[in-house]
């Protein structure tokens, strides 16, 4: 092999290699522009899933708004059922005492004595 012969080897085997680089990258510089701009689809989804979950919480927080508001508008009802109740059971317990007085102590005696005293009976 001469040297003219083993310059333009070398040269070749040069090319390939500047061949071979030039292919990596290109390669790598497409790996990255998909890379790039696989990254901005994924930021562009999860943008969008956060403007989705800001919308929710504003519907959200309108809900609680309302609830709020009806709540305060059924409370005095509420407590009105409530004292409605312990009316009733006032009434029951003195229903039960007023039932014991009459007919568990002396039975029609105290039914008597309450009736002499309050109701008079004449004759015409």
């Amino acid at each position: 092999m001469t040297e003219s012969e083993s310059i333009q080897a070398a040269l070749r085997d040069f090319a390939r290699t500047i061949g071979g680089l030039q292919v990596t990258v290109n390669t790598l510089t497409q790996q990255w522009r998909d890379q790039d701009e696989k990254a901005s689809q994924g930021r562009r989804a999860l943008y969008e899933k956060i403007e989705g979950l800001v919308d929710d919480i504003r519907t959200l927080e309108g809900q609680v708004k309302a609830a709020i508001s009806d709540i305060a508008f059924m409370k005095p009802i509420v407590d009105g059922v409530i004292e409605a109740r312990q009316q009733v059971k006032g009434a029951v317990k003195a229903g039960r005492w007023v039932h014991w007085l009459i007919f568990g102590s002396g039975g029609g005696a105290a039914l008597l004595w309450v009736a002499s005293h309050f109701f008079t009976v004449g004759l015409k």
